[in-house]
């Protein structure tokens, strides 16, 4: 697993891995994080073979987002999840949905039974695997001829609005790594599925959002500072400052695609 090292405000060096970022965020993850869109459900049912019977493995769930569309669909959702306080808000998000199991497990080591899944699906997640040892893993709880689901939720960093907050999360994150984790700046996912094959689809998910939303979907992220941090206040009022700027009627458009791979691995 890769680890952060995070300097204290007193000079001291704690190693935080990455199970670990989200524990302080989860409030605002529940909150402010986006959905998927339906017309990405649709595709995966219509298209990619999910249905009524399906056995999926949402993995990395955090709190459960992705899972509990799934779970209108499906005959039933493992939500795997490494972080404790994520599972909590899992458990919380997902409680009315009976097929839906949270479970403690990681990429690599799901604890999910030998051939046991039709899908396995990884929202926002794909990025933190160990690519070798979860597709190791992969192979051994999925039916023969299973497929893989990678999806992100990225920002388009072209509109004068999404070129701007780029430019703050830049300055002011020093751990972000791309607009949906990379997804489309890296060849991982290609290397990742078989014989590099795989289905790409793309769906509008853009979001009207005001000054709350902007601030708790930015610290929502695992690159974000949290307060205490030298440059919290500063990313803080810059947000303020470019939410001024184009807020119209009390709202920003933060536009965004669902960006979706799918194939067998």
């Amino acid at each position: 697993m890769l680890r952060l090292f995070v300097p204290h405000n007193d000079g001291s060096v704690r190693v935080l891995n990455n199970a670990e970022r989200f524990t302080n965020r989860v409030a605002y993850y529940v909150k402010y994080r986006p959905s998927y869109p339906e017309t990405y459900l649709d595709y995966l049912v219509n298209e990619a073979g999910f249905n009524a019977r399906s056995i999926v493995a949402d993995i990395g769930a955090g709190t459960g987002i992705l899972s509990r569309l799934l779970a209108r669909r499906v005959s039933r959702v493992y939500a795997v999840e490494p972080n404790h306080q994520m599972r909590l808000a899992a458990q919380e998000y997902c409680k009315d949905a009976r097929n839906i199991a949270v479970v403690n497990g990681t990429a690599e080591a799901t604890t999910l039974p030998d051939a046991s899944l039709d899908f396995i699906t990884a929202a926002q997640s794909f990025h933190w695997f160990k690519l070798e040892e979860a597709r190791r893993e992969f192979n051994r709880i999925l039916k023969p001829g299973s497929k893989v689901a990678l999806v992100w939720n990225v920002r388009d960093i072209n509109t004068p609005f999404g070129k701007e907050y780029e430019k703050i999360v830049k300055q002011f994150c020093l751990d972000y790594i791309g607009s949906g984790g990379g997804s489309t700046e890296t060849l991982a996912y290609r290397m990742f599925f078989k014989n590099g094959q795989y289905e790409y689809r793309v769906f509008p998910n853009d979001r009207l959002i005001d000054l709350e939303t902007l601030l708790g979907y930015s610290l929502s992220t695992s690159y974000a500072p949290t307060r205490g941090d030298k440059n919290y206040a500063t990313f803080i009022q810059s947000l303020k400052d470019i939410f001024a700027k184009y807020a119209v009627d009390g709202t920003v458009l933060l536009s965004t695609t669902t960006q979706s791979y799918i194939g067998e691995i």
